[in-house]
């Protein structure tokens, strides 16, 4: 009886240390520093949004870095082909926003809506027309008409076939019913370049894009495709005060490698929420313009489900891309 007693209290002591140690490595993750893939170049919307996520990333991360690493191209497929490869150990992550969804239902790819793990979506922005400071359209209405008298002719960049800015693009036009003459670049950062050096007369973005150059006086914002004016522009009217009631948003989140354990989703969701609600990030937030829109893992699980179907829904009935033709 006593031996057996003895086996029980050091079985119990075992257990005791097995369950210390699990928690002293959950205490201390991240022990590295964790990567972000942005698949869109750098200067875009997504990668100026976590890069400033970034600064202050290492306060909730025992120190630890995150790491920004853009893959852009193909529209953002090559930057998820990449990040389906990767560990899921909590060390690689992959920003996810509009355009992913609209690439997945624009073109044949690998990747799909349940491909990764959410972890929280942390903003969501209203998207504007913007041209050069220097062009002759002052608002929507001069652009709209302009477009219905030279058919095709107006450029329209975007951050990419088949991205969020391509379909916002091309659901305008429709809307408008005009024609645009579409040009693909490598993220939005360098349709803003193109924008720059009047190599395109117009992109559609959301903020953080164009902002700085706006502020400067370089470039224009013509319309809000917003239900409200934005507080870093609120003499810039909507699409909807102009007559033109047309709404469309691009929001950013972030997701895990799809075996990553709902342990470290976990832990991930509780930095990046706390870096969130950080005063240094709320303020680099409100220089930007970005709007910051919470939902935990499991809400925004649900809201990618639901905006997948939505944008295939649109693509399918547009009759716009490749994968349904």
């Amino acid at each position: 009886m006593k031996l057996f007693m003895r086996f029980c209290l050091v079985l119990v002591f075992v257990c005791l240390g097995a369950f210390s140690n699990v928690s002293l490595a959950q205490e201390k993750f991240p022990a590295k520093p964790v990567e972000i893939i942005i698949p869109w170049a750098a200067g875009g919307a997504t990668d100026v949004l976590f890069r400033a996520v970034s600064t202050v990333f290492p306060k909730y991360a025992n120190n630890q870095q995150l790491i920004v690493k853009n893959i852009p191209g193909g529209g953002a497929a090559i930057g998820y082909t990449e990040a389906l490869k990767a560990k899921g150990d909590g060390y690689t992550v992959v920003a996810t926003a509009t355009p992913m969804i609209t690439k997945i239902h624009m073109s044949n790819v690998k990747f799909s809506a349940i491909s990764f793990a959410p972890v929280l979506m942390i903003a969501d922005n209203a998207c504007f027309l913007m041209v050069h400071n220097d062009s002759p359209y002052k608002d929507l209405k001069d652009y709209i008409a302009d477009a219905q008298k030279r058919t095709g002719q107006i450029n329209m960049g975007n951050a990419g076939s088949g991205g969020g800015y391509h379909l916002a693009s091309l659901a305008f036009q429709s809307f408008a019913k005009i024609k645009l003459n579409h040009i693909p670049f490598e993220g939005g950062g360098p349709s803003i370049t193109a924008l720059m050096g009047k190599h395109v007369d117009s992109i559609i973005v959301s903020a953080p894009e164009g902002v700085p150059q706006v502020l400067a006086g370089q470039l224009k914002i013509l319309g809000i495709f917003g239900e409200e004016r934005l507080e870093k522009f609120p003499k810039v009217p909507t699409a909807k005060e102009q007559g033109s009631v047309f709404n469309i948003s691009m929001w950013r989140g972030v997701h895990a490698p799809k075996d990553t354990p709902p342990a470290i989703i976990h832990q991930l969701h509780d930095i990046f929420k706390n870096s969130l609600d950080d005063p240094a990030f709320k303020k680099r937030c409100e220089e930007l313009g970005v709007q910051i829109k919470y939902m935990n893992a499991e809400n925004y699980g649900k809201f990618m489900l639901a905006e997948d179907a939505r944008y295939q829904q649109l693509i399918m009935s547009e009759k716009l891309g490749e994968r349904y033709k």
